[in-house]
């Protein structure tokens, strides 16, 4: 393991496909990107590589936006995800300006209907068309996504394939992997095009010296409740009021204003990773114990600075200067930036306890459906964020398999009159999908019969939100008087994520394989019919994964993954002396998340 190189390998590929794409083209070229697009190009060519291969300059291919011809440039390469959308801008930019050169790489694959958008507007015989492979990109040493866009994932079925491919491509460079577990049926699906794309390009190697030694894939419409929960680690808070993407941030003036030194009115963009020695000490933190520590390091770094006022010595001085000033500014500067992040963050946050409390009452099936609507009903009243109501009432939904039916429809009702009649679209969606739906008859059984049926139910295949975590012991059992045990300061648990009140159930399923190995029997009790273990040697895929033999387990989230599941993952491998990689399609916004379930582009 310590020979790992941490994927680079897949980074490197991507780079040498895009330098290819560059240097076939002749003369001097303007490269158009899409807009989220930006960053991942950034993770494998800078502007400087990108200029020695004649690329003069970089433009976002905005909605409506002008492009602009340099003097000297004869060519226009598009970087796009295929869709006709996009086709048809490209093919106006074409048809206005005929006679320049034009290419376009498509990320991941070509398209056929793309293909057919140029043939409409014939421009098809104007364009060269490549594809690229961005596959998983490094968001962090243990961190790896696609970064596909939420809104493009459930609608776009190629996204799967993108998702087999890099996984082919991952094997390809690093060894077949032993042992694929599978939850879900996207992840069927994965499983099923990797074994396709093993005959039609080729079987990995195995190699003895594989670094990964099992590989779990999960499909995020299994567990929906993750995603919805307010997670109170750092780093999801950090989401949850900025938003994070591909491992950045941006900072507006609600945190430079507090800044000592003003660095203008831009905003701030930053990268949030373990560069910065700050936010890698609290990035997985509890919220809770975020202000004490900055605290403490602020105060051991002033003591760094007073050291200086008790040097006597010229060269005491000159080797103060010189091996701690630097560090010890840069520390408070780091400091001051994320004490300024965490005040922002609790002003965005007042009465944060209240939700919070009914969240956790949700999951552990403790509420009473009177109290969830009176809040709900303040909340409209107040005229909060209309996704903000949405999650809490998808919450109460998933976990109750369903709203009492007078109570969802005045829901419904007041939801429409405080937001508008307009919105009406969205309960439709979020009904289709099973998040945000009426209790039948036989979902308001009792908590007690309804979750101890032994398995997932014949006709849908998907068990009960209370079934599978009475099951997978998701919740934390507190007898009066006594707390949850979670100490925010030093957890212990992976349910510290949530406050001690739920522990992440594609978490929980990666322990307890860790603990006890992979039962596919058992599993398909419980999630029916989708569980599978793929074997790719002779050695029994149920036996569970050993630390001794210096292996990494690599956990695949088809759908998204949440930074608490990551935090979670990061605190077991940690507790476990195990190395655990996280891959995914994209990282989860919970707005975005839930939007997509809506269907709605709408802000």
């Amino acid at each position: 393991m310590s020979d790992f190189d941490d994927l680079a390998l897949m980074s490197l590929l991507a780079k040498r496909e895009l330098m290819q794409i560059l240097a076939s083209i002749d003369g001097e070229k303007d490269l158009i990107v899409q807009p989220h697009l930006m960053r991942p190009l950034d993770k494998i060519a800078s502007m400087t590589l990108l200029q020695q291969h004649n690329c003069s300059r970089v433009q976002q291919l905005q909605p409506g936006a002008n492009l602009v011809w340099g003097d000297s440039v004869v060519h226009r390469l598009y970087l796009v995800r295929p869709s006709v959308s996009i086709a048809k801008v490209i093919s106006e930019h074409i048809r206005a300006e005929p006679t320049k050169r034009y290419s376009v790489a498509f990320v991941d694959r070509k398209c056929n209907a793309c293909e057919r958008e140029f043939e409409k507007n014939g421009v098809f015989g104007l364009i060269d068309q490549y594809e690229l492979q961005l596959s998983f990109l490094p968001i962090e040493s243990d961190l790896f996504s696609l970064e596909i866009p939420q809104s493009n994932f459930r609608h776009d079925a190629g996204n799967v394939y993108s998702l087999a491919k890099s996984l082919w491509q991952l094997q390809s460079l690093y060894g077949m992997i032993p042992a694929i577990y599978g939850i879900g049926k996207l992840s069927q699906q994965t499983n099923t095009i990797m074994k396709k794309l093993y005959l039609e390009i080729g079987e990995p190697r195995p190699s003895p010296d594989r670094p990964i030694s099992h590989c779990f894939l999960f499909d995020r419409n299994v567990d929906p409740i993750t995603p919805l929960l307010t997670a109170c680690t750092y780093e999801s808070m950090i989401n949850d009021t900025f938003g994070i993407y591909c491992g950045k941030t941006t900072f507006g003036s609600d945190v430079t204003d507090r800044l000592r030194q003003k660095e203008g009115n831009k905003p701030k963009v930053t990268a949030l990773d373990n560069n910065d020695e700050v936010f890698s000490a609290v990035r997985n933190k509890h919220i809770g114990a975020v202000s004490q520590f900055l605290s403490a390091k602020t105060k051991s770094v002033q003591e760094g600075f007073d050291k200086a006022t008790n040097l006597k010595k010229v060269a005491e001085f000159k080797s103060f200067v010189s091996s701690e000033l630097r560090p010890l500014k840069q520390q408070q500067k780091l400091l001051e930036l994320h004490i300024c992040v965490c005040e922002v963050i609790f002003d965005g946050n007042k009465g944060i306890s209240e939700r919070l409390s009914l969240e956790h009452a949700l999951v552990n099936g403790t509420v009473d459906s009177n109290e969830v609507f009176a809040y709900l009903e303040m909340a409209m009243c107040k005229q909060q964020d209309l996704w903000s109501v949405l999650q809490l009432a998808c919450i109460w939904s998933i976990t109750h398999n369903g709203i009492p039916s007078k109570q969802y429809s005045q829901f419904r009702s007041q939801f429409l009159r405080a937001y508008g009649y307009d919105l009406l679209p969205l309960f439709h969606s979020l009904m289709v999908n099973n998040f945000l739906v009426q209790r039948d008859l036989t979902a308001s059984l009792p908590a007690i019969i309804r979750n101890s049926s032994p398995s997932a139910t014949a006709t849908t295949d998907k068990p009960t939100f209370g079934f599978l975590a009475k099951r997978l012991n998701l919740l934390t059992t507190v007898k009066s008087g006594e707390t949850n045990g979670t100490n925010a300061k030093a957890p212990n648990s992976m349910n510290y994520v949530f406050s001690g009140a739920y522990t992440p159930m594609f978490c929980q399923l990666v322990s307890d394989t860790v603990a006890s190995g992979w039962n596919t029997a058992n599993l398909k009790k419980t999630f029916g019919s989708t569980v599978f273990c793929e074997e790719n040697v002779l050695s029994s895929a149920n036996r569970r994964p050993d630390c001794r033999a210096q292996k990494a387990i690599l956990v695949v989230f088809i759908g998204g993954v949440t930074y608490a599941e990551v935090a979670a993952l990061r605190i077991f491998a940690h507790s476990k002396n195990f190395r655990l990689i996280v891959a995914a399609t994209h990282i989860i916004d919970r707005y975005a998340f839930l939007k997509a379930m809506a269907n709605c582009t709408c802000t």
